[in-house]
């Protein structure tokens, strides 16, 4: 397995799709904090072109973390069981369950690394361009970070079982956004009527770390941090089994 999985960092960092999107992450953490520096510059009123703000506009997207994970997973598997990559590796005696491993080993830690990245150049930007308050400081952002790590690993397996589950990487995405956010949404009205779709409801991750309640600071008490680690432990395990089956039945 180390040998299929030395070869899957070999392809990945010898491809131009990683350096792109990590490229577009990082544009997108410069282009948020020097907005906020430009529209403090012309407009002297202007309130949030501070260090405070900037850390809190990531707070409020918890979810973000989830959805990079799924835009990773697809940079680097998306269409390799049509271009033959899975088929040559059973061919060489790479097991399915090695080559989930492999998958899955590469996968986080390309998301890890890529997180860093993203967040240092966001943080840089941050404290180089905007005036420095501190409200909230990156150290609460970091605290969420850990706190949304379980999901967003859960978010990187169902992508992963996504990606081997259909050679379309639409119906994938689809797939996704249905187990993710789509299935949270219907459980929370239904929770309006039903109590106990909406006890449910509490305990998934596109419910409670949406933009709405993510203001409630679930990273900072005892109970939102043990939610955020059942919640996301039990999806790590769920869709983990559900890769693995899947993997075991598919024709490569």
């Amino acid at each position: 397995m180390l040998n299929y999985i030395r070869s899957e960092f070999y392809r990945v960092f010898h491809s131009k799709g990683i350096y792109v999107t990590l490229a577009l992450l990082a544009a997108c953490a410069i282009l948020i904090n020097a907005l906020l520096a430009c529209f403090g510059a012309v407009s002297p009123d202007f309130a949030y072109d501070n260090t405070s703000f900037a850390m809190q506009f990531l707070l409020q997207l918890p979810l973000l973390y989830p959805f990079a994970a799924l835009l990773i997973v697809y940079v680097l598997y998306e269409g390799a069981g049509k271009n033959g990559n899975l088929k040559n590796a059973v061919a060489f005696g790479v097991s399915r369950e090695k080559l989930l491993a492999g998958q899955f080993v590469v996968s986080t830690i390309v998301s890890l690394a890529a997180m860093v990245v993203t967040l240092g150049v966001y943080f840089a930007c941050a404290y180089a361009l905007l005036d420095f308050d501190a409200t909230i400081a990156g150290t609460e952002v970091i605290r969420q970070v850990l706190c949304v790590l379980p999901t967003a690993i859960a978010s990187l397996i169902l992508a992963l079982l996504c990606v081997n589950m259909t050679d379309r990487g639409f119906v994938g995405i689809l797939v996704w956004l249905l187990v993710m956010i789509l299935i949270p949404e219907i459980f929370r009205y239904v929770g309006y009527r039903v109590d106990a779709f909406a006890r449910i409801a509490d305990w998934m991750p596109g419910h409670f770390m949406d933009l709405q309640n993510a203001t409630e600071l679930f990273w900072q008490t005892s109970a939102g941090v043990g939610k955020c680690m059942i919640a996301g432990g039990a999806g790590i395990a769920v869709f983990g089994l559900s890769c693995w089956l899947v993997l075991r039945r598919k024709e490569m």
